[in-house]
């Protein structure tokens, strides 16, 4: 069986997630023909890399990241570190041959994301975004109905990710809402990333951003005023001249982990909410009008946990679906892609076309204007 070794830098909630994800993989997927071995894993403080190689069956850990590129034994690197510390690692990586598993977003800025692209280019790894809202069965069954052409031509769509965990004044802040951080770039990109994965790019972008407060504290006891927003409303422009709506927020007082889409074609329309993962919504436009109704409306189509093979045995296929599982199935993706020699998706180009749509929006919002994607 082939094996391919894999180090994730950053011990965050990301590094454990991905953890989570290839930890689970062998037992998710049965009969696969590869198997993930954790090599390494990286944290700036010494304790809390140790103790992840101790509890979760690293091989090894460091406190220094550029140790990796050297290493014959690792093959795929995660890389969970905070958004601007991406471009550095991700080019370093590809450069040494390291088949990059990124997360969201490709960086702060869009020079950035095209530096990393272009390493990308030249290299011959493999390289995906971590875009695990894609890969639940709910979401994956929205792209292939949109596909099969169940939607036909897009006039119209809205997407949301809502967050309450900045309502709070007091609450310390993190470095998501710092300038590298923001809605736009963290929770934005994920709500994007779904809606022009079925509906396309946007050609233009209006941008409204508010950040609620001047001034927050910072963890070790100082206050911090260059902060990021926290609430965003997007406008796209489609090229056929269909608008879109995207709504960022983490003061949205009373929300969980709360996104979902519409999307409205000139043939039938899809609902999806992240509170109910396990089911999407579908109404068929072509069924006519009859007396009481006929058959006419939106069917409640239940995904639950039916991925295709080698996955959906265990858990069982109707189980209620969990948000790691989104992970996980990513993950799997891209080893799989890794493993037989395939393209994965979404690749980092997608994350560069997501990159502009970004870039657009933030420049919008402080502008106030319209403003074009940039082409990449």
């Amino acid at each position: 069986m082939k094996t391919i070794g894999i180090a994730v830098i950053g011990w965050g909630f990301m590094g454990r997630t991905h953890t989570h994800a290839l930890r689970s993989i062998p037992m998710m997927y049965p009969g696969i023909d590869f198997q993930p071995v954790l090599k390494c894993v990286c944290s700036r403080r010494e304790a809390p890399a140790r103790e992840a190689m101790e509890l979760l069956g690293f091989e090894s850990y460091t406190t220094d990241w550029r140790t990796i590129l050297t290493r014959d034994d690792i093959d795929v690197v995660s890389v969970c570190t905070p958004n601007a510390l991406h471009e550095e690692m991700a080019v370093a990586l590809l450069k040494a041959g390291k088949h990059v598993y990124l997360d969201k977003p490709m960086a702060v800025t869009l020079d950035s994301a095209r530096r990393i692209a272009a390493a990308a280019r030249e290299s011959g790894a493999y390289s995906q975004m971590v875009m695990n809202n894609r890969f639940l069965p709910a979401t994956m069954r929205a792209k292939q109905l949109a596909e099969e052409g169940a939607l036909g031509e897009i006039i119209g769509f809205h997407a949301q990710y809502l967050h309450s965990g900045s309502v709070d004044e007091a609450r310390p802040i993190g470095w998501k809402q710092e300038a590298q951080g923001g809605v736009i770039l963290d929770l934005a990109s994920h709500a994007l990333d779904l809606v022009t994965d079925i509906c396309g790019f946007p050609k233009r972008v209006m941008c409204a951003a508010n950040t609620l407060y001047a001034s927050r504290p910072t963890k070790t006891g100082g206050v911090e005023t260059d902060l990021a927003e926290d609430h965003a409303i997007l406008t796209l422009r489609m090229p056929n001249g269909a608008l879109g709506t995207v709504e960022a927020s983490k003061i949205a007082t009373g929300t969980n982990d709360e996104m979902g889409f519409e999307i409205y074609g000139k043939k039938g329309a899809l609902k999806f909410d992240l509170m109910e993962p396990g089911w999407l919504w579908y109404f068929d436009n072509t069924v006519p009008e009859a007396p009481l109704g006929g058959r006419r409306g939106f069917t409640r189509i239940e995904c639950m946990a039916r991925y295709p093979a080698p996955a959906g045995t265990f858990l069982p296929p109707k189980n209620a679906i969990g948000w790691d599982r989104g992970h996980i199935h990513c993950y799997y993706s891209f080893l799989d892609c890794v493993a037989h020699g395939k393209a994965p998706r979404p690749s980092i180009e997608d994350g560069l076309k997501l990159q502009a749509v970004l870039a657009a929006a933030a420049d919008s919002a402080r502008t106030g204007d319209w403003t074009d994607v940039p082409e990449v």
